[in-house]
C-alpha cells in the first residue's frame, strides 16, 4: 500500500466527496451531523488502497465543507470538518515534520507555497512518498524533483476503478465535491477528460 501525504485541497475533496473516506453521499441532503454540527463519522473502508498522511499544517487549513442547510436545502452552510473521526477509522493518518531535512527543506519551499503544500512536499520528498495536489505551482516543483503527485481527479478515478462504482455513484461523488468543495479541475489536469466524461453520464 502506497503512501501519500493529502493537502488541504484534496483533504477537502475527499470528505465533501461523501463516499470515498467512508461517509455517506452528501447530494441527497441526508449526510448525518453531530452535536455541534461537524459531520458525522465515517464509515471504515476508503476503496483507495492507500495510506493517507496529513501534516499538522494541512490539518490546520482543513477546516469545513459545504453542506445544505437543515432548514432550507436550496442553501448552503459551512460544517466543520472534525478529521478525528477519520484518524480513528483509520482512514487517515497524522503526521509532522521531522529531523533538519524536512524542516529546511519545508522552509525553502514556504517561502513559494502555502505551509500545507510545503509541509506535504517536504515530508514527501524525504519520506519516498506520493503528494497529492491540485496546486500548480507544487505540481510543477514535484515535476522537477521527480516527485510522484497525484490530483483529485486521479485520486476519484482509482476509488472509483477500485470499487467498481457505476457511472451514477462516479457523478454522485463529482458533483458533491464540485458543489461542497467548490473544486473543478482545471482543463490541463490529468483525468480532466474523464471527470468531464463522467459527469455528463449523471442522471
Amino acid at each position: 500500500m502506497h503512501d501519500v501525504a493529502l493537502d488541504a485541497c484534496c483533504l477537502i475533496n475527499l470528505c465533501a466527496a461523501g463516499r470515498i473516506l467512508g461517509g455517506e453521499p452528501s447530494s441527497a441532503g441526508s449526510r448525518r451531523r453531530g452535536r455541534r454540527g461537524a459531520v458525522a463519522s465515517p464509515k471504515p473502508g476508503s476503496g483507495l488502497g492507500l495510506n493517507l498522511h496529513v501534516p499538522s499544517k494541512v490539518a490546520e487549513e482543513t477546516l469545513y465543507i459545504l453542506q445544505p442547510d437543515p432548514d432550507d436545502a436550496s442553501r448552503l452552510v459551512k460544517v466543520p470538518i472534525d478529521l478525528d473521526h477519520y484518524t480513528a477509522a483509520g482512514l487517515l493518518h497524522k503526521c509532522d515534520l521531522e529531523g533538519p531535512e524536512e524542516t529546511e527543506l519545508f522552509v525553502q519551499l514556504a517561502a513559494q507555497l502555502g505551509d500545507g503544500e510545503a509541509a506535504c512536499f517536504a515530508i514527501a520528498a524525504k519520506r519516498g512518498w506520493a503528494l497529492a495536489t491540485d496546486d500548480r505551482r507544487a505540481r510543477r516543483f514535484a515535476a522537477e524533483s521527480s516527485l510522484t503527485v497525484i490530483t483529485t481527479p486521479e485520486l476519484v478515478k482509482l476509488w472509483a476503478k477500485n470499487t467498481q462504482a457505476s457511472d451514477r455513484e462516479i457523478a454522485g461523488v463529482l458533483q458533491n465535491i464540485q458543489r461542497f468543495a467548490y473544486f473543478t479541475p482545471r482543463p490541463n489536469t490529468p483525468e480532466y477528460a474523464w471527470w468531464v466524461g463522467h459527469l455528463g453520464k449523471a442522471v
